[in-house]
């Protein structure tokens, strides 16, 4: 009975695109889409990318299941399931070997033009930055998060447990530690 129900949700997606019979198909074979997604690693993909992807072959499933042969969905889908898994693996080896060809040897390359002199100034100022922020205490450092935009006037206030004109008078002295960290920087 249980296979023949599962037959009947087939059918409805392959004739009508039923999404809910879809639906209920994909989550009946939940465990087999996560053991495959322990089994394998897709770069930047989450539980819900191996959903969407279960989805996608499990409707292509339905759409070219024959099971006048004695065949089981369950089995055809795992497999069709396991070999989209392992073409999206390959797409994505081919492209980092693709890129692996575009690379040139470090000796080879003018090191002058890697750093532009505004990405120089930068790591200089995010390093003097961090050596002052070593001789800053709580309010400051929050202050600081503020001035750089991690946190709205309300939040520092909370945090720091300071009123806002008291949390604007650290801002300027961390302004004032950083110069000074700059100036040891240049003597």
């Amino acid at each position: 009975m249980y296979y023949e129900d599962e037959l009947l949700l087939v059918e409805e997606v392959r004739r009508n695109d039923d999404s809910e019979a879809l639906a209920q198909l994909v989550e009946k074979y939940h465990p087999m889409i996560d053991n495959l997604a322990s089994e394998y690693f897709i770069t930047s993909f989450d539980r819900d990318d191996w959903y969407q992807e279960a989805f996608i072959t499990c409707f292509d499933a339905c759409k070219i299941f024959d099971g006048s042969t004695g065949s089981k969905f369950g089995s055809f889908f795992k497999m069709k399931f396991k070999h989209h898994v392992i073409d999206l693996i390959r797409y994505e080896n081919a492209t980092k070997r693709k890129v692996n060809g575009m690379t040139e040897s470090l000796d080879e390359v003018d090191q002058s033009t890697m750093v532009s002199p505004s990405q120089k100034n930068m790591i200089e100022f995010v390093e003097q930055v961090r050596k002052a922020a070593g001789k800053m205490n709580h309010s400051e450092l929050v202050a600081l998060r503020f001035t750089f935009g991690n946190l709205n006037l309300d939040e520092a206030c909370k945090q720091a447990k300071c009123s806002d004109k008291s949390l604007r008078s650290a801002a300027s002295k961390c302004k004032k530690k950083i110069q000074k960290a700059n100036e040891k920087d240049l003597s």
